[in-house]
């Protein structure tokens, strides 16, 4: 009985330290701090966020945005929200009207921005087929897919001509 209410105290401990580390967010964590990992993750402007993760970081490094879009979700309480920047656009979705955001995917816009292994707008399909592997190809858009994550890299005529990341489900 004691062995019980030892490990009991233990977890509660730990998702606690949790809590206070910003890993899990009160009522629903969508990306826990074993699971975080396990999806693609975007640097910009030395932030690095991982697809369903906080956006918090990434929304205040990349400043105002060019044009931004709220619409109230069909599947939940909360909001979904598009950010439009100069180099990409940001896919959000909140919980609750007025809780955190979290990413639901990115859009690459210019070649100015890249994937963590280098590849951006105008990089050569061999290149991507060097640095991600073959992928599942449909109608030119190669999708990879890590944990609830995927990348898709769209080629036209050997070239990358949009690259974007997307919660799987």
């Amino acid at each position: 009985m004691k062995k019980i209410q030892i490990r009991k105290r233990a977890v509660a401990a730990g998702m606690s330290l949790l809590l206070v580390a910003g890993l899990l967010s009160p009522g629903t964590a969508p990306l826990t701090a074993r699971a975080a990992g396990k999806t693609f993750a975007y640097t910009y402007k030395k932030v690095t966020v991982r697809i369903g993760g906080p956006a918090k970081k990434l929304i205040k490094k990349a400043g105002k945005p060019v044009k931004k879009k709220v619409k109230k979700s069909c599947a939940y309480k909360g909001k979904d929200r598009t950010y439009q920047y100069k180099d990409f656009i940001l896919y959000t979705y909140s919980h609750s009207e007025k809780g955190p955001e979290y990413i639901n995917g990115i859009t690459f816009l210019t070649s100015k921005v890249s994937t963590k292994k280098g590849i951006r707008i105008g990089s050569s399909y061999s290149k991507v087929k060097r640095k991600y592997g073959k992928g599942k190809n449909s109608f030119g858009i190669y999708t990879y897919k890590k944990g609830k994550s995927k990348l898709q890299i769209e080629i036209t005529d050997n070239k990358v001509t949009n690259i974007r990341y997307i919660k799987a489900k």
